[in-house]
């Protein structure tokens, strides 16, 4: 009975996890286009008479040609969140032939034709990098751990091993006002390594976390390289000087997934040895100077 709940407490959740994790990997695009206000160009039908304007047009071809430079497979979607004036742009997709580029109509507004392009090359950089399939298999990893493997030890722990560590800190007290500190020693540290396994799931989606942020600040200096390859870097740092001046609004729905997501993301000026860790992008001005010095490129 006893190996039959163990079993249950992990088949389970991993099936579960398996299931959600393909969907979520296959999903991304159509999920994405059903949660966000989103045009969707599709290159096939981009001469079709009276389907999409000037501006789209000039959008979706120039993402057609960067994608054949850039010697992806298939030209992802193209994709323009028509409710977002928050100058923006980001990628999805679970490999180079299954992919959007996703632009806001802020950025469009903002920025100029090359400008665009510029943006459009980094999104299209994250997918030749195959940083938005990596992203996605990271996050499904945090989950799948925390789902198959904390969630049935918290259970035990929790429900069984509270009382032994109840006991084991009553019986340590006891020794230790007794002056018997090496048995006391003992159950205390019974104490303590139920306390640590306890906290052990928040301590390792803290470490993922940081692992996830530290990923996505370093594949954005990649993703910055392919566009300066594709297009100019004169072109991309003047996108990102301009992104930089503007005002940032976080965005109101999936804010910690879309996070890694955008091409910019808000950041205020600080100081500290380790500020940095809780930011997913690297501040703009470090991105402009990698880009100056030839930095990624290749």
């Amino acid at each position: 009975m006893i190996g039959l709940f163990f079993l249950g407490c992990i088949s389970l959740p991993s099936i579960y996890w398996v299931i959600s994790t393909i969907y979520r990997y296959f999903a991304a695009v159509p999920s994405c286009i059903n949660q966000r206000k989103i045009r969707v160009i599709n290159p096939l039908l981009l001469y079709e008479n009276g389907l999409y304007s000037e501006d789209e047009k000039r959008l979706c071809t120039a993402v057609k040609e960067l994608s054949k430079a850039e010697g992806l497979p298939r030209t992802p979607v193209v994709g323009i969140e028509l409710s977002d004036d928050n100058p923006n742009a980001f990628a999805v997709g679970a490999t180079r032939s299954y992919a959007m580029v996703v632009v806001t109509t802020g950025l469009i507004k903002q920025l100029n034709e090359r400008e665009v392009a510029a943006v459009m090359a980094h999104e299209l950089g994250h997918i030749a990098n195959l940083d938005t399939m990596a992203k996605t298999l990271l996050s499904a990893a945090l989950d799948g751990v925390m789902l198959i493997l904390f969630t049935p030890m918290l259970l035990i722990v929790w429900h069984f091993g509270r009382f032994v560590a109840l006991l084991m800190l009553a019986a340590g007290l006891i020794y230790g006002l007794f002056g018997n500190w090496q048995h006391a020693t003992v159950f205390l540290v019974g104490v303590l390594v139920w306390i640590i396994l306890m906290m052990l799931p928040t301590i390792t989606k803290s470490l993922v976390t940081l692992l996830t942020f530290w990923h996505s600040r370093w594949r954005e200096y990649h993703a910055d390289a392919v566009a300066a390859r594709l297009t100019s870097v004169d072109d991309l740092v003047s996108a990102l000087a301009i992104l930089d001046r503007l005002p940032f609004q976080p965005p109101k729905q999936n804010r910690e997934q879309m996070a890694t997501l955008w091409i910019r993301v808000a950041m205020k000026e600080e100081v500290g040895t380790f500020h940095w860790l809780k930011h997913t992008h690297p501040p703009i001005h470090k991105r402009i100077e990698a880009l100056r010095r030839g930095l990624y490129l290749r």
